[in-house]
């Protein structure tokens, strides 16, 4: 399994591709259009797009993707936020984004995609149907992929629209204790892993 993290241009979240075969793959909240320019260069065609939260930072580059035919997914509590005033399109002044989710998940459940196995593990907190995917490389290893619910050191805002701490504290709880040394991959700024959260992020040290 390879991870390909693209990060932004100006202002928006990273995106993740994720592939067996370096053919087709799995995106996680592709933040622009330029996504499918990238994809191209690469040789990978994009599958399914998981978003694991519907902000307009993370979702800029998911119409083009489904155009060119790639499945949209996310969690069945985020749906109904897309096209809203929670998705911060109008608060930020940003061009809007038309797509549909063509499919949706629910907590703990799991999906094979491109042959990858995916577990999706609801994380309301930074929004009401916040979602990371936990995915298992052939091996066992296990990448978890958290959005905006947890970053290397803090966490996400929760002063906009669903927003709520306490509800974030319970994600995080759930996320401290997960087994094992588990690589997270957050939607801005650099990777980290559960173990050096769980000893260092001042948000999960006291939990």
């Amino acid at each position: 399994m390879q991870i390909i993290r693209i990060s932004p241009r100006g202002f928006g979240a990273n995106t993740y591709v994720i592939t067996n075969d370096n053919k087709e793959a799995i995106v996680i909240d592709p933040a622009q259009k330029r996504i499918e320019g990238e994809l191209l260069k690469l040789g990978i065609t994009a599958k399914y797009v998981l978003l694991t939260h519907c902000h307009f930072d993370h979702v800029g580059g998911v119409s083009t993707l489904q155009e060119a035919g790639a499945k949209v997914l996310c969690s069945a509590k985020e749906k109904p936020l897309i096209g809203s005033i929670a998705d911060l399109f109008d608060a930020f002044g940003a061009p809007r984004e038309n797509f549909y989710v063509d499919e949706t998940l629910g907590d703990g459940e799991k999906r094979t995609l491109c042959g990858i196995d995916v577990e999706v593990i609801l994380t309301p907190g930074h929004t009401s149907g916040g979602a990371c995917y936990l995915m298992t490389d052939t091996d066992g290893k296990k990448y978890l992929f958290t959005g905006d619910t947890l970053f290397a050191g803090s966490i996400g805002r929760t002063d906009f629209p669903t927003g709520d701490i306490g509800e974030l504290r319970a994600s995080l709880r759930k996320l401290s204790k997960l087994d094992g040394d588990i690589a997270v991959y957050p939607g801005h700024e650099e990777e980290t892993t559960i173990e050096r959260e769980r000893k260092t992020n001042p948000f999960m040290t006291d939990l």
